[in-house]
């Protein structure tokens, strides 16, 4: 099966990259939203607030199936296209969640996961389609600190409006937002506009195709479990690490939640310097693996912490969690548009990503039981050997060449 490229237009570096990474971002804060208001939400349905915790396998589920479906959609649509499709949809997905009933919330929830799936594997076929770059694995990283963005405008937008106007009226004002705003930067920015897609016939395509790309490659195949366990150790040191510093290390809420934000901003910086370490080197797998080595050394040190720990030393250690187990994502995508034709770069994602969300999805509650039957460093050091074995398999493969795009 072969997929024919999108024709796009060559277009500045500036503009492509805003036109990937608006789209994330907005969606990014979207698909956080219910998070942060798990609170109201939880108790305008009657539920305990544990029962928030089930919105991660359900999210991720149906971003799951929108990363597969991406695999159709991008021949079809374009991908640009189909990024502010995306967002127009998830605008009205945000205001359903806002109606705080079951049925509306899993609706929403869903469709949430559909519009985000495809977003990484769409961005990703518009880059290797505008042909050599400068600096490619900088300018994927940098269009990776959308997610973390998408993340504080979540953390700073949401909350405001919810106390300012309720649940369902704010959810509807951010959702009216969303729509509005795809609309017009769809239709509004020329490099949208003038994408032309070549349709192609569902059926050679298939929903399930990138899984079974990934299956028969031996080095994607490889590249891509790396991925899911790079993948399971961010998500859950994001998750976790408030949980850690305040149950172990005798944290209080604010201070935990001040060195959640040092770790974030270890990742927004980590993306940015680990893309710019990969292109000076010219060294993509190598910085990758290197990368894996650096999440097993920041585990180790996290999993040695004591509780009269030093603040400056307590930063350092989750700045340094952060910039290895978050800041990988930029590089290895740029590792797939290099081992793949241009045109099969965004069907590559679609089927690697899988990997990497299930690795997400594995990730907290595996390192939460390691935790409840041993301790807190027993876990931090079992995925310290853990992020090694991924290391390993991002190493470079000598045996496999690089396509060059």
């Amino acid at each position: 099966m072969d997929l024919k490229a999108v024709s796009m237009p060559k277009n500045g570096s500036s503009s492509l990259l805003f036109v990937t990474m608006f789209p994330q971002a907005i969606m990014s804060m979207v698909v956080l939203t219910p998070p942060v208001v798990a609170d109201q939400v939880t108790r305008a349905v009657n539920l305990p607030v544990e029962a928030a915790g089930f919105y991660t396998t359900l999210n991720y589920f149906f971003i799951a199936c929108g990363t597969l479906c991406s695999g159709v959609l991008i021949p079809l649509i374009g991908p640009l296209r189909l990024s502010f499709a995306c967002i127009f949809a998830g605008g009205f997905a945000l205001a359903l969640f806002g109606l705080a009933s079951v049925p509306a919330i899993v609706t929403a929830v869903a469709f949430m996961g559909l519009c985000y799936g495809p977003l990484t594997p769409s961005s990703t076929q518009a880059i290797a389609s505008q042909g050599r770059i400068e600096n490619i694995a900088l300018f994927m990283s940098v269009r990776q600190t959308a997610v973390p963005i998408g993340g504080i405008l979540a953390g700073l937008v949401v909350p405001p409006l919810v106390v300012r106007f309720h649940l369902p009226t704010a959810m509807l004002m951010i959702g009216a937002v969303v729509t509005l705003a795809a609309l017009f930067a769809g239709f509004g920015l020329k490099i949208v506009r003038s994408e032309v897609p070549l349709s192609k016939p569902l059926g050679r395509v298939g929903f399930f195709a990138p899984l079974r790309h990934m299956l028969q490659d031996g080095d994607l195949l490889k590249l891509s479990f790396g991925s899911m366990i790079y993948g399971a150790l961010q998500l859950t040191i994001s998750s976790l690490l408030v949980v850690f510093l305040m149950s172990t290390l005798g944290h209080d809420l604010i201070a935990a939640g001040l060195f959640l934000g040092v770790s974030q901003t270890g990742a927004v910086i980590g993306r940015i310097g680990w893309g710019f370490l990969a292109d000076r080197l010219s060294a993509l797998r190598a910085v990758l693996a290197g990368v894996g080595v650096g999440m097993s050394v920041t585990c180790v040190l996290a999993g040695m912490l004591w509780p009269s720990a030093p603040d400056w030393y307590l930063g350092v250690v989750v700045f340094a969690l952060g910039a290895t187990t978050s800041g990988w994502n930029g590089v290895f995508l740029t590792c797939l548009i290099k081992a793949v034709p241009i045109e099969k770069a965004g069907f590559a994602a679609s089927g690697s990503l899988l990997f990497s969300y299930f690795g997400i999805v594995l990730g907290p509650p595996l390192f939460g039981i390691l935790a409840l039957l041993t301790s807190f460093s027993t876990a931090f050091l079992s995925f310290a050997v853990l992020a090694l074995a991924g290391a390993f398999l991002c190493r470079p493969s000598a045996s496999v060449p690089q396509v060059t795009t």
